[in-house]
């Protein structure tokens, strides 16, 4: 079973990358912690170890081959929650920092625990509303590369993730197949960005998903990010 699941992980990765059986280990390692963490934190409403594997571990992969062609130095993770993608990418790119942001607490104190236990010198912890930080010299504009499957609206995570992003690189959206690509393509010119193409693939339990990859092309408007909770609560509609 063991072998199956690396085959299939490599599928997701491509042919670009080859997972090593060290990196697949410390997979499996995290897969074990994090459902033994999970059964007394609520970190995820998947507690099935094969669901965690195919809705968690293979998701986050999904965007490895991108990752691997532009290599970035530094990678934000906006809202990370378990630490998914952050602890699986952190194990097979251990020469990229990733900063793993989110506004509760407990739940970055289990993905740091997690980093600890697996060795992972290359994992942050950001503590915070996105709302904040977004305007935070410290973070605007300073991340080469960012990635998010926390967000089920595509307006708002734009604008909480845009302005984190330098001009030229990339954000990397995971998302699911229901939504408007017309508004879609007016809310991203909105906010500075153009996706430059869309990677349709699917999850071992035959959900179709995608990842965006969408280049920022010009500086975000300085306004944005809006104060906390009104992104979501009054997302700007194009039409």
């Amino acid at each position: 079973m063991a072998n199956m699941k690396k085959e299939e992980l490599q599928k997701i990765v491509g042919k670009n990358f080859e997972l090593t059986d060290e990196q697949f280990a410390k997979l499996e390692k995290f897969v074990e912690i994090f459902a033994e963490k999970n059964s007394h934190i609520n970190l995820s409403a998947i507690r099935e170890l094969n669901l965690i594997w195919s809705k968690h571990i293979y998701d986050s992969l999904s965007s490895v081959d991108f990752i691997s062609k532009n290599n970035p130095k530094t990678i934000l993770d906006m809202g990370t929650g378990g630490g998914f993608p952050t602890i699986p990418l952190a194990i097979l790119f251990p020469e990229i920092n990733f900063y793993a942001l989110d506004s509760v607490a407990k739940k970055l104190k289990c993905v740091d625990g997690f980093a600890n236990e697996l060795e992972l010198k290359n994992v942050y912890i950001l503590n915070g509303r996105a709302e904040a930080l977004g305007h935070d010299k410290k973070h605007r504009e300073k991340y080469e590369m960012i990635v998010t499957r926390a967000f089920a609206n595509f307006s708002p995570m734009l604008e909480m993730t845009m302005g984190f992003l330098k001009e030229k690189h990339y954000l990397l959206a995971y998302r699911g197949p229901e939504h408007n690509l017309e508004d879609d393509d007016l809310v991203l010119d909105y906010f500075g960005g153009f996706a430059e193409n869309i990677f349709h693939y699917s999850l071992p339990t035959e959900e179709t998903r995608e990842l965006w990859y969408i280049k920022k092309v010009e500086p975000m408007m300085p306004q944005f990010p809006r104060h906390i909770g009104t992104p979501k609560k009054e997302p700007i509609i194009l039409t």
